[in-house]
């Protein structure tokens, strides 16, 4: 019934379908299909999926990964083999066997091509001889403590000539009653290598591929913590890193042979962390990658040992190389701290986009810093509302009325308080949405002079370095690619708050009907269930439909106007409406036309001034000369148009250029706060009061990189 199920799961999924849909585009058909290989750098198309007497089936002859849907999910999602069933067979509606993991351990059984465990010879065996010769090669040679020995049931053969290794394991089924694990095999090697050969076997054959060294004092306590632990490739290097301090393990049969991974994954959940150290070589080097990934990539991490020759750029082999060369304990400590992490490709930190956010600033088409477009926001602490843990909040308003502007001032202002943030704006690329950011937190548009360079990364970069990534990423993206960068976020750098702009970007919710209902509900829960688990917030942005009636842009729209089926709204735990006052902004959009107008007919051959900076309130009496020429400028062509426009400006900006409504909060105390907003032109901040008010009641933007961690407003 097993190989039943698992062949009615192939045969219900077109696999050259699914990749496709996991973002792989193919070629060909329609039983063979080509495409760049996604599990390496691939230049040329060496990645095929075929189907060969009714199966699907993957293959890449650059890397050689192959195997079949399941093989593909594992590969793809880092999942175990029960867990890319389950993912399968909800794919297909099909329900899987409450005994999931039995059928998982059946299965490995059946598939298994190793012979039947022959009976183990125990009197062939016996404990080292502090004066036989395995004794004085592990010790004196190799540089291993004697403790240790014991501690791994390091053994030798009684004639003396090779010394064993103990592979023995407690399984997760293993019944408390039983007080010794379970053993599963020997493996011996020959103290003598005749011409350099090592010699070696397993005695009896047949046993599972585990872990070496699980049974250990050192392992099991680790274990027991939720610790840390060191895989290694061979059982000398296991005992060297136990040497070193380190819980480790070994695997079986070298590098290529990962058949462990499926035995003791339940065990390896045991450990919050696991750093992988297999030998500095082609082979050991090659399978690290896939090892990271199918254990996961926010827990483990790849470590370099020391380097061993810096002029000709060597490493040591392997860490009993350097246990044998006397490599302190404090090198091995730093190489373990500074080991390697696979990061998602598309989960990146504000310095991999340096080069471009400079350029943004400074392109080689105009003089001034920055780009002259309306981005910011400001909502004020004073409204009864607060961002909670663990839920969902949706975003609406019309298209360009600044909801995505608020909520990324918002989610500065949070990172000020203590958060991190990923934003997800698969509208915006990555370096514009850096460059917006920085002028949010540093509170002006010139942040630094173009000689300033030297100083960019400090001034700049710095501020947001540990507290915003982005996806980098514009298009069309797969939810659950999305929420795997999410999961490391949060893991590897401890994320909470996370952007998702917009709702329209994602694929899957398209549909009529029934179809679309049922896509953004799942869709939404997904969300919900990723924020509760992992006690974080979600932002997500979602577009409103225009009034049909002659209103249009005039209407304020609401939370049943968001484009979509109303579990959008209806499962979110907060909605908050964004609106822009298009009337004010068309009307000083007018005056400075005709400012601009009467500026060209009388200064023809001079460029025109940036009124528009000035939308950030007039200047002080502290701001630099040019700053009150502008000012003046504006002022003299305002009244060279008449007194009227001069009167008309000044009453448009009172005028509130945003409105801010709360008009949903499941977890709050009941209220739809709101609050009118206006827009500072350089910081690209929402100001609560209007810049244009007296000198003593209006309100400047907050220079965030200026400040310390903000604390919470008590007025909430």
């Amino acid at each position: 019934m097993n190989n039943d199920i698992k062949n009615e799961l192939k045969a219900s999924v077109d696999l050259a379908d699914w990749i496709r849909r996991d973002g792989v585009p193919l070629t060909g058909g329609p039983n063979e299909f080509k495409a760049r290989c996604p599990f390496h750098d691939d230049s040329t198309p060496s990645f095929t999926v075929f189907r060969k007497d009714g199966a699907w089936a993957f293959h890449c002859f650059g890397c050689e990964a192959q195997g079949d849907i399941f093989e593909w999910v594992m590969r793809r999602q880092s999942l175990s083999f029960p867990q890319a069933m389950r993912v399968v067979a909800n794919a297909v509606g099909r329900a899987l066997p409450d005994a999931g993991e039995r059928l998982y351990q059946a299965q490995i059984v059946k598939k298994t091509t190793e012979p039947e465990r022959g009976p183990f010879q125990a009197e062939a065996f016996s404990a080292l001889d502090p004066a036989g010769k395995p004794f004085a090669y592990l010790t004196q040679q190799r540089g291993l403590a004697t403790a240790l020995l014991t501690d791994y049931s390091v053994g030798q053969t009684v004639d003396g000539e090779a010394y064993s290794f103990a592979y023995k394991w407690r399984p997760p089924t293993w019944p408390a009653s039983r007080e010794k694990p379970m053993f599963e095999f020997c493996k011996v090697v020959k103290v003598d290598r005749p011409e350099g050969k090592k010699i070696e076997w397993r005695v009896p054959k047949g046993g599972k591929n585990i872990l070496f060294g699980m049974e250990s004092s050192r392992v099991r306590a680790a274990a027991a913590a939720r610790g840390e632990l060191v895989i290694c490739e061979g059982e000398i290097d296991a005992l060297s890193w136990a040497c070193y301090g380190y819980a480790a393990v070994s695997v079986p049969g070298g590098a290529k042979y990962l058949g462990w991974i499926d035995h003791c994954w339940e065990w390896l959940q045991s450990f919050s962390k696991i750093h992988i150290s297999f030998d500095e070589d082609g082979a050991g080097r090659a399978k690290v990658v896939e090892i990271t990934t199918r254990l996961g990539i926010a827990r483990t991490d790849i470590i370099r040992l020391p380097v061993k020759d810096a002029e000709q750029e060597t490493r040591f082999k392997d860490i009993n190389e350097c246990l044998q060369a006397g490599v302190e304990a404090s090198v091995v400590v730093g190489c373990v701290n500074g080991a390697e992490v696979i990061k998602p490709d598309k989960l990146k930190d504000i310095y991999a986009f340096e080069n471009e956010i400079w350029d943004k600033f400074h392109s080689e088409d105009t003089a001034q810093l920055g780009l002259r477009l309306p981005w910011g926001n400001w909502f004020g602490s004073s409204l009864q509302f607060r961002f909670r843990n663990g839920e969902v909040t949706v975003w609406t308003g019309y298209n360009k009325h600044g909801k995505s502007e608020v909520l990324n001032h918002c989610v500065v202002d949070l990172c000020w308080q203590g958060e991190r943030a990923l934003v997800c704006s698969l509208e915006v690329q990555a370096p514009i949405t850096y460059q917006k950011l920085i002028r949010m937190v540093l509170g002006r548009r010139d942040v630094c002079a173009k000689e300033e360079r030297a100083l960019f990364r400090e001034r700049c970069l710095a501020p947001l370095g540990q507290k915003v990534w982005v996806y980098d990423a514009v298009g069309n993206a797969d939810i659950e690619e999305v929420l795997q960068v999410m999961h490391y976020a949060y893991q590897r750098f401890g994320v909470r708050q996370f952007v998702l702009d917009s709702l329209m970007r994602f694929s899957g919710l398209e549909g009529e009907g029934q179809e679309i209902w049922n896509s953004q509900r799942a869709f939404m829960d997904r969300l919900i269930e990723f924020a509760q688990r992992n006690n974080v917030h979600i932002h997500l942005v979602a577009h409103s439909k225009k009034p049909g009636d002659r209103r249009g842009e005039a209407a304020i729209p609401r939370r049943y106007d968001v484009m979509g089926s109303s579990y959008i709204t209806n499962l979110a735990f907060n909605v908050i409406v964004v609106w822009r006052n298009r009337t004010k902004q068309d009307k000083l959009e007018e005056i400075f036309q005709a400012c601009t107008e009467r500026w060209i007919s009388e200064h023809p051959k001079t460029a025109v001034p940036q009124w528009k900076r000035l939308l950030g309130g007039r200047p002080g009496d502290k701001l630099p000369a040019e700053w009150r020429k502008l000012w003046d400028e504006m002022l003299a062509t305002l009244k060279s148009l008449s007194e009227e426009t001069v009167k008309e400006f000044h009453e448009l900006v009172m005028k509130h250029d945003a409105y801010f409504i709360v008009d949903a909060q499941r977890g709050g105390d009941g209220d739809c706060p709101a609050r009118h907003l206006w827009f500072h032109y350089d910081s690209l901040q929402f100001l609560e009061v209007s810049p244009w008010q007296e000198k003593d009641e209006r309100r400047e933007p907050k220079a965030y990189a200026e400040t310390k961690l903000t604390e919470i407003d008590e007025e909430f």
